[in-house]
């Protein structure tokens, strides 16, 4: 009983990294309809950005920040020129989402010709365990998990609160509706890429942070259950997201100490599935379906 307690203490800190890019992820597909299968590959980036920076010197946290910052600028870069080409050009939902799995390849295989397809261990030192309840974490674990939620707390609050969250917001409902009104969509749908960006390569980041180790496909591994977290939690809803998060991050451990740790991203499907079951909608973001509105 206690290893499935403890399993719920590990859930959370996984939930961390999932939820920082689930956020990332539900946010821009909530704006722009793109289902971007690029997302693993940008997060592999940003766990790439804060595994060197580390090692030339930067502090580990610092380094997390500034990777997030550098993945937000890749993200737009990728946004303002391939993808911005192929909607001018009518591309449909599947179309883009095609694209997007290509500038994955890309990045990835890029990334694996230049590292040589290997492993690097990030150090963090001797760490000190603290207890909580019963369930025990040490000290990097408690800030990855302070970390996530502060994130949530800041961008929840951005969003209901500043008039470029809330034209984000009115964005993501009725686009047409929001320019008439006077919201730069443009700018706005901008913003997007950005914030979408650098909570990308926070997850990167932070999911390197946890795991130790860092290679080309890293994202990979974290990818599934970003989705998933999304989608589940309704496109375009961070709440949903987080709230999504932190259920697979839990139910993801405890089937992992059950002894089937290798099926962590079947059962993720498997919720989705249950869940689009009950509400085929889910998959419709804030966007009507079919349009995709990434012009930039």
């Amino acid at each position: 009983m206690n290893l499935y307690i403890e399993g719920i203490g590990f859930g959370i800190i996984a939930a961390a990294s999932i939820m920082l890019g689930a956020m990332g992820f539900t946010l821009q597909f909530g704006l722009t309809n793109v289902l971007n299968i690029g997302y693993g590959a940008l997060m592999t980036f940003g766990a790439f950005a804060t595994y060197l920076l580390h090692v030339w010197g930067v502090n580990v946290w610092e380094a997390v920040v500034i990777g997030g910052v550098a993945t937000s600028l890749l993200t737009l870069l990728v946004a303002k020129t391939i993808l911005t080409v192929y909607v001018r050009k009518g591309a449909a939902l599947f179309e883009m989402a095609m694209i997007t799995f290509g500038v994955a390849l890309i990045l990835e295989n890029g990334l694996a010709a230049i590292t040589r397809s290997n492993t690097y261990i990030l150090s963090m030192g001797l760490e000190h365990a603290h207890t909580i309840g019963p369930i025990r974490f040490t000290t990097t674990q408690l800030v990855l998990v302070i970390l996530a939620a502060g994130v949530f707390i800041l961008l929840d609050s951005f969003l209901h609160i500043t008039k470029v969250g809330k034209a984000l917001r009115a964005t993501a409902v009725d686009p047409e509706l929001a320019r008439t009104c006077g919201i730069a969509t443009n700018r706005i749908v901008t913003v997007a890429w950005l914030m979408s960006g650098f909570l990308c390569g926070l997850a990167g980041g932070v999911f390197t942070i946890d795991i130790f180790t860092v290679n080309a496909f890293t994202g990979d591994s974290l990818m599934p259950l970003v989705i998933v977290a999304a989608l589940m939690g309704k496109a375009g809803s961070i709440r949903g997201a987080v709230l999504a998060s932190l259920v697979l991050g839990i139910v993801t451990q405890v089937v992992s100490i059950a002894g089937a740790s290798s099926y962590d991203s079947v059962v993720a499907y498997g919720a989705l599935a249950v869940a689009l079951l009950a509400n085929p909608k889910l998959l419709q973001g804030g966007l009507v379906a079919e349009r995709v509105q990434i012009t930039v």
